[in-house]
């Protein structure tokens, strides 16, 4: 005997479950590839602009410094840690200036008589330190952070030339950079 009605099938057979899942399963494994590409990219993208910052952020401020200071000095100090670091210590005159006019300090602050600034390395940041007492001990100024992510940071000062070498944080190779004493070349410190 027949049977009088046929059952139809319904749903997916076993063969074709393992195909889409093993279709579901590269496209899942393209999509990961895709997204740790992009993450690394982005790693890479966020260091490379801190690193641009830094070496920005450093020009400005040491051109800025250099160029308008009447003498510069470069020496050593001992660091918290033991080892013995770089500094750099410049004299602002302020003779050439017009009555009420200013110039702004390594911190921000006007300043229209002479004055000092230091500028060293401290656990990866660029300190500096503002005072108006010639000769003052390095324990006696206070020294202000004004720039992160920094791993290095040597001066070296040849005639009126100051060359800063810098590393920035992340980084294995120092920059350096040149800065002329605009005062002393044109003799506007005499």
């Amino acid at each position: 005997m027949k049977p009088l009605y046929k059952i139809k099938q319904t749903g997916f057979s076993l063969t074709e479950l393992m195909i889409a899942m093993a279709l579901s399963l590269l496209i899942i494994l393209g999509i990961a590839t895709v997204f740790s590409s992009l993450k690394e990219t982005s790693t890479y993208s966020q260091q490379l602009e801190n690193t641009q910052e830094v070496l920005r952020f450093s020009n400005s401020i040491f051109s800025r410094a250099i160029h308008r200071a009447d003498e510069m000095d470069d020496k050593s100090y001992t660091g918290s840690d033991g080892n013995t670091y770089k500094q750099l210590d410049l004299t602002f005159n302020l003779d050439n200036l017009d009555t009420g006019e200013t110039y702004t300090s390594c911190l921000g602050n006007g300043m229209s008589s002479q004055y000092y600034e230091s500028y060293r390395l401290a656990d990866g940041e660029l300190m500096c330190a503002e005072y108006t007492t010639a000769g003052l001990d390095d324990a006696s100024k206070t020294f202000t952070a004004i720039g992160t992510n920094i791993d290095a940071l040597s001066f070296a000062i040849s005639d009126n030339l100051l060359t800063v070498s810098i590393t920035p944080a992340d980084e294995t190779d120092s920059i350096q950079m040149m800065f002329a004493q605009r005062q002393a070349i044109l003799g506007l410190n005499e």
